[in-house]
C-alpha cells in the first residue's frame, strides 16, 4: 500500500500530512525512486535558500485521532529517502508537516491601492534563532504572481519572511509566497489569526502548518532560518 499520493492528498476526511523534499543536483535514478514511493514533482521558479533545483512532494490524509498511527511509516520512508540520498551523494532536506488551517480570501484587494493597510503585523518583532533551533511551524502567505504591492513585499521582508515563486499548473496559478518558519506553533498561529482578520492587500490565501520534522542529508545542507517572535 502506497503511503503518499503525490501533490494532491486523497479526497476524504481528515488532516493533510505532507512531506516536502528539496534537493540540489540529483541523478535521474534517484528521482525515479522518489516517484515510485509516491512523491511528485512540485516545481518552483524561485526558491529559498538558493541552490535547490528539484522539489518533490507527497501528501496523504489522516483523521486527527489516527495521526499517531500514520506518522511512523511516513517517518520510516523519510529515513529511507535520506539514507538513499547520502549513498547517492544528493544534498537535500526533508520536511514533514501537518496542515492545521487554510484560509482563502474570496476577493483580494487590488495591488494599486493608494493606501496599503499593514496594521495586522503592528508591534511584531522577529529575530533569528540559533542555527540548531528546529522549526515548529510554517506560515505561507500567498499572492497571485505579479500582484504583490511593493509596500507589502518590503513589509514582510522586514519581518524576516522569505519569498518563493511557483509556475502555473493545472492545479494552481503562478504564485508568489511569503513564508516564515517559527520556533513555536503558537507564534505562527497568532500571525495567521491576525492576517485572516486583517488581510494584506492582494493576499489570496494563508496556510498554517505544524512542522513535525526537518531532516538534512548533511549538517552543511542549508535550510531556511527559524524565527522567534515577540510582540512589542
Amino acid at each position: 500500500m502506497q503511503i503518499l499520493h503525490g501533490v494532491e492528498a486523497p479526497q476524504c476526511e481528515g488532516l493533510v500530512i505532507e512531506v516536502h523534499l528539496d534537493m540540489m543536483d540529483v541523478p535521474a535514478a534517484f528521482l525515479n525512486r522518489l516517484i515510485a514511493c509516491g512523491f511528485e514533482n512540485d516545481p518552483f521558479l524561485d526558491f529559498y535558500p538558493p541552490g535547490f533545483h528539484f522539489h518533490y512532494t507527497g501528501r496523504t490524509r489522516s483523521l486527527p485521532e489516527n495521526v499517531h498511527i500514520a506518522l511512523p511509516p511516513i517517518n520510516e520512508l523519510i529515513a529511507d529517502v535520506m539514507k538513499d540520498a547520502r549513498n547517492s551523494g544528493v544534498n537535500m532536506y526533508a520536511e514533514c508537516e501537518l496542515v492545521r488551517d487554510i484560509h482563502h480570501f474570496s476577493g483580494s484587494a487590488p495591488s494599486s491601492e493608494p493606501s496599503v493597510n499593514l496594521s495586522a503585523l503592528d508591534g511584531l518583532a522577529v529575530s533569528q534563532c540559533d542555527k540548531d533551533q528546529l522549526p515548529k511551524a510554517d506560515l505561507h502567505v500567498e499572492f497571485k504572481a505579479g500582484t504583490v504591492p511593493a509596500e507589502v513585499r518590503a513589509h514582510l521582508l522586514s519581518r524576516n519572511f522569505y519569498w518563493v515563486s511557483t509556475p502555473a499548473s493545472v492545479r494552481f496559478p503562478s504564485e508568489e509566497i511569503a513564508t516564515v518558519q517559527t520556533s513555536s506553533f503558537q507564534d505562527a498561529q497568532l500571525i495567521y489569526e491576525r492576517l485572516v482578520a486583517d488581510p494584506l492587500p492582494a493576499c489570496t490565501g494563508i496556510h498554517l502548518e505544524q512542522k513535525l520534522s526537518m531532516v538534512r542529508s548533511s549538517p552543511d545542507t542549508p535550510v531556511p532560518p527559524v524565527m522567534q517572535l515577540a510582540w512589542k
